[in-house]
């Protein structure tokens, strides 16, 4: 008889989870941003999920993480200040409940994003298609000063190069340094003619070398 009870309970409140548990289908606006360097390859970011509405129930969240390469997660919060330790990382998707929030950002850092293809070239492939039906933005803040192609949405601020997409798709990025060019620095004027008269006192004084030898020859 307790045995049954017990069996009846486990059901009951395995059902009480289900029936309070939904998917995340209410996700409005999705910021993902990374800052970095292409040449050590390390990069540090976060995604914020928001919600058009507060998730009242349990709801599992999942969001992809789009950088080939070595992901970790630092952490996941909530608006409400909870901390969301348990989570399920598989193929660059993080995957946790979420209750009585209306926000979510989860922290990470990511590994051997660029390839090099050349001496100050590097390649990199994000992959957005997975974004589609929702409105995000995808920042990434390298250092450094690289022409980017294609363009896409770039621009420069203190000497660091920011890549900005709004659009789904699949994105190949090549950045690369340009070589910098010197042009020999034109004497002056005043050194132009201290150059001119070094010139000519120098010839005068070969000149009288010579007569001098020739007349003592004679």
């Amino acid at each position: 008889m307790r045995r049954n009870i017990a069996v009846l309970f486990s059901i009951l409140v395995l059902t009480l989870i289900i029936a309070q548990t939904s998917y995340s289908n209410t996700m409005s606006n999705l910021e993902i941003y990374v800052e970095g360097s292409p040449v050590e390859n390390s990069f540090t970011g976060y995604a914020r999920i928001m919600f058009a509405e507060t998730l009242r129930n349990y709801t599992e969240v999942s969001v992809y993480i789009p950088f080939e390469g070595g992901l970790t997660i630092v952490n996941i919060t909530s608006s409400n200040g909870v901390l969301i330790s348990d989570y399920y990382l598989e193929n660059n998707t993080v995957s946790f409940l979420a209750v009585n929030t209306s926000e979510i950002t989860i922290y990470f850092t990511v590994e051997a994003v660029f390839e090099e293809a050349g001496i100050g070239s590097y390649m990199a492939f994000i992959d957005l298609t997975k974004y589609a039906g929702i409105r995000f933005n995808l920042t990434m803040n390298l250092a450094g000063t690289y022409n980017v192609e294609p363009f896409y949405n770039t621009r420069y601020s203190n000497g660091n190069t920011l890549i900005t997409i709004t659009q789904p798709g699949y994105y190949p990025v090549t950045i690369y340094l340009t070589p910098e060019t010197t042009t020999p620095a034109q004497p002056s004027n005043n050194q132009g003619r201290t150059l001119i008269l070094v010139a000519i006192i120098a010839a005068l004084a070969v000149l009288l070398a010579l007569i001098f030898l020739i007349r003592r020859k004679k």
